[in-house]
């Protein structure tokens, strides 16, 4: 996934980013269009603005620019201290906080009583990192559910939510961020 540095402090470095995308479709030959209005568009509409979009990606990374950051599933936290809540991350795996708490080791009374504590976030970290990984590539929770529950190759033919709750959330992660980042295991 992109790290994030820093934005563009100035009014003159993004007026040079705009220009430099304008440069980049002079120099590649295309010119940078939006999609019809009408709601009408084709596969070759899509693929040409997926092409736009790569392109323009490309030149991007040369300009050696940070992305404006961004947080992934923010809904996943709790709204008062920012921090990853156990029962919103349960919730959205939909399995109950016990098997959650169990599986990555935590107190389930204690997790209950405070889903955000503070000296949890270790355990829920990985998890989250997964689901995040996991959202960029479908978007879709119900299809992110899915996947957890489909047997792995790569994990025995467990599943990642059994892999997560055998207190191995670890390896969901390192999985998927191989997978993220083209590491063939």
């Amino acid at each position: 996934m992109p790290i994030t540095l820093e934005r563009p402090k100035t009014k003159t470095q993004k007026l040079h980013l705009k220009r430099s995308a304008a440069k980049a479709s002079v120099l590649t030959g295309r010119k940078i269009t939006a999609p019809p209005a009408s709601g009408s568009m084709t596969l070759t509409s899509a693929n040409q603005i997926r092409d736009q979009i790569a392109i323009l990606q490309k030149q991007l990374g040369t300009l050696q620019v940070a992305e404006a950051p961004k947080v992934i599933l923010p809904e996943l936290h709790d709204g008062k201290s920012g921090r990853i809540d156990a029962q919103k991350l349960a919730d959205f795996m939909a399995i109950p906080l016990k098997r959650l708490a169990e599986g990555v080791e935590l107190n389930y009374k204690a997790v209950h009583r405070d889903p955000s504590g503070d000296s949890f976030q270790e355990a829920l970290r990985p998890v989250k990192r997964s689901l995040e990984y996991l959202h960029e590539l479908f978007q879709k929770p119900a299809i992110i559910r899915v996947w957890l529950n489909t047997p792995h190759p790569m994990l025995d033919g467990q599943t990642a939510l059994a892999t997560i709750l055998q207190g191995k959330a670890f390896a969901i992660e390192r999985l998927l961020g191989n997978a993220w980042d083209g590491v063939v295991s």
